[in-house]
């Protein structure tokens, strides 16, 4: 019968040109181009290094014939010899070890191919996206028209007046916008929206212990295409029943009862109108009362 000799590291992962190979406890996961193959350790005859012009690791499955050639499943090269040397060891600890007597098995059919997960996204960097950028930009060049007047005509409370005011601005325009988008977003999916369920793809949790991680959502449109976004949760989060517009499916999303749609969007109206009206107002007074008075 195959005993165990060591315990494969969980942990030890090779990367490198070809795609990532991962050593688990029963396994070895080749991620590449997509696809993922799983070789079982008992699939596998052996690791070793081969030297072309970089150093790879190769994986050899076992054969039915004695004298058949090994069958290689997967190579990884990487310039870092040590990291080949190393991973090539830890398979090769980690197979099973057979008696001489122990009937042979096929290896590549014990290979198993499967679509490549939904790999989670990294944790977006303190960079601005270019909507962001575009926005922020905006806001300084209102806050510089807004005080260039009374910076020029001496006018200090003016002057104090338009920056002590500006934050309130911002808040209000940050309102109005998302009182606006969740109008559109109501719009579309009360009139051409599309149900389906949204499952739970994948989670990667967040630095902070207290944070309980981001779940990546998946589900396919009416055309057959993917979509995925992204919700705070943790990793057992359940799936999710959304409505989505099919001609912008990364636009419309959000509770597939049209009465909870209605609801936020009335509570994003109460609150959003009434803000949106005062800051509209502020900015036509200050630029064609407060300037001229």
């Amino acid at each position: 019968m195959a005993v165990r000799d060591v315990e494969p590291a969980p942990k030890t992962m090779l990367r490198g040109r070809g795609g990532t190979a991962h050593l688990r406890r029963e396994s070895v996961v080749l991620d590449r181009a997509g696809i993922r193959l799983v070789i079982p350790l008992e699939a596998i005859e052996s690791a070793h290094v081969t030297l072309d012009r970089r150093p790879t690791a190769a994986i050899s499955l076992n054969s039915t014939a004695t004298s058949a050639e090994r069958t290689t499943v997967c190579t990884i090269s990487s310039r870092n010899t040590e990291e080949v040397g190393a991973f090539v060891n830890a398979v090769n600890a980690a197979l099973p070890q057979r008696d001489g007597a122990e009937r042979r098995v096929d290896g590549a059919a014990l290979v198993k191919a499967q679509e490549r997960p939904l790999t989670p996204k990294r944790e977006r960097l303190p960079i601005m996206s270019p909507a962001e950028a575009r926005a922020c930009a905006g806001f300084a060049c209102l806050f510089t028209l807004g005080l260039l007047p009374p910076a020029l005509a001496g006018d200090g409370h003016l002057a104090r007046l338009w920056t002590g005011g500006f934050p309130a601005v911002v808040m209000g325009c940050v309102i109005a916008h998302g009182t606006w988008r969740a109008t559109v977003t109501w719009w579309l999916l009360h009139r051409y929206g599309v149900t389906t369920d949204a499952r739970n793809a994948s989670h990667y949790p967040r630095s902070d212990v207290n944070h309980p991680g981001t779940v990546v959502y998946a589900f396919t449109d009416t055309s057959g295409t993917s979509h995925t976004f992204e919700r705070t949760g943790p990793a057992s989060a359940p799936d999710k029943r959304i409505a989505y517009d099919p001609a912008r499916p990364d636009f419309a999303r959000g509770p597939a009862q049209p009465w909870a749609r209605t609801l936020i969007l009335l509570l994003r109206l109460l609150l959003g109108v009434p803000v949106t009206l005062a800051m509209a107002a502020f900015l036509v007074w200050y630029f064609t009362t407060a300037m001229h008075a």
